[in-house]
């Protein structure tokens, strides 16, 4: 039998577990991006509590407003942070809201060089999926700049008084010449297009539950339910979806590797 070479074999893959893997992948994406402003807040003693895609923070003043830390927008409206202490100075401040950007960036590329240099086919294909999730997403965010206020970008602009421009073209070149590198992994238009695809089907149906879910989660912690409480900065409910979500990619690959193990053609 004539053997086939890994990086042609990466792409023989059916659409349900293209799917299965697009939506795991979404998850940890937009884990990466939260835990790089995350880390920066634990590294800098401030002891943030983390919903599933932000800092959790309320509009209106908390139950317990003791255990919260209340900012003023450029606007004069007023949020409460789930945090212990704000960060001091511009320095911090700009290091810890540009963090969940370049860790975004830092994972799609990391996600292209396991596409790369793994020799696991099913690894190649976590990678490029994760790849071309991270970029996806962040690609269509900042073409919808015109349309939206607020997000990293305007935060580093306050600090900083440069072009929010300048900040989110030079983002979104970045994070579109990760996508076209991973799809030029794939051999053609119409399998670029079927990877693509399922990507953004599988980014949508994690990533709306996601967002949907942590107005609950945040009012949960703000009465104080043991169950939400946080565990390592997140709150237990997505700290347990980030574990299981870690789970998930290992027995997706385990499952992938068997059906290529007994010889069952993935394409």
């Amino acid at each position: 039998m004539k053997k086939i070479d890994s990086k042609v074999e990466m792409y023989h893959i059916r659409f349900l577990p293209l799917l299965i893997l697009a939506m795991l992948v979404n998850i940890l994406a937009q884990t990466v991006h939260e835990t790089g402003h995350h880390m920066v807040y634990q590294v800098m003693g401030h002891e943030p509590v983390w919903a599933f895609t932000k800092i959790v923070q309320l509009s209106e003043p908390p139950i317990n407003p003791i255990e919260w830390v209340e900012i003023t927008n450029p606007d004069d409206s007023s949020n409460w942070l789930k945090i212990s202490s704000l960060p001091s100075g511009k320095t911090e401040n700009v290091i810890a809201t540009a963090a969940g950007p370049l860790a975004g960036l830092f994972g799609a590329l990391l996600g292209l060089v396991i596409a790369r240099r793994s020799r696991k086919v099913t690894w190649k294909q976590i990678g490029l999926t994760f790849s071309l999730a991270s970029s996806l997403v962040a690609v269509l965010y900042y073409l919808r700049s015109p349309m939206r206020t607020g997000g990293d970008e305007y935060n580093i602009v306050i600090q900083l008084g440069i072009s929010k421009s300048f900040i989110e073209i030079s983002l979104a070149l970045a994070f579109l010449a990760c996508l076209i590198l991973g799809l030029r992994e794939l051999p053609s238009w119409r399998i670029r297009l079927k990877w693509l695809g399922t990507v953004l089907l599988g980014s949508i149906i994690t990533g709306l539950p996601m967002a949907m879910a942590d107005p609950f989660l945040i009012a949960q912690v703000d009465s104080g339910n043991p169950w939400f409480q946080p565990v390592i900065g997140y709150s237990l409910p997505v700290f347990v979806t980030i574990v299981l979500t870690f789970f998930g990619v290992w027995a997706w690959s385990h499952w992938q590797g068997n059906f290529k193990n007994t010889g069952v053609q993935n394409g």
